[in-house]
């Protein structure tokens, strides 16, 4: 039998429905980090115009769940008023997750902002991966 003979559309679409009838779709969904693909979209929205101003990191919290690990760190930055924001960090064990708190605690980050919503603000990773780059290590 020849490759193009197969119902590709047809088997894909029946996998789809086993899987959505087992329940697997939301669970891989969670798996893959819903929350962090938001948070992709809500970055690369922000680089596409949104201004940006500098945050302070407040604090951060380690979470675990299963095997999963993320840190969620809280900010606060002034636009018109203090205002604050979190941003959340996954990371392969607790240990890591435990030394980026140490590392990023009270340093200062560019926060972009929605000027229509000032309340509505994104850390771009990168800008808080040299910060933690950029700090002296605990360890």
């Amino acid at each position: 039998m020849h490759l193009n003979h197969i119902p590709w559309g047809a088997l894909l679409l029946t996998l789809l429905h086993l899987l959505k009838a087992f329940g697997l779709i939301p669970g891989a969904l969670a798996a893959f980090g819903g929350r962090k693909l938001y948070q992709k979209w809500r970055q690369n929205k922000a680089m596409s115009g949104w201004p940006a101003t500098d945050a302070t990191i407040q604090n951060g919290k380690v979470h675990k769940d299963g095997w999963r690990v993320w840190v969620e760190l809280t900010y606060t930055y002034y636009v018109g008023e203090y205002r604050s924001g979190t941003h959340v960090h996954k990371f392969r064990r607790a240990e890591q997750a435990e030394e980026f708190i140490r590392q990023v605690k009270d340093k200062r980050v560019h926060v972009h902002y929605d000027s229509d919503h000032p309340d509505k603000s994104v850390i771009l990773d990168r800008d808080l991966e040299m910060i933690a780059l950029l700090a002296p290590s605990y360890q």
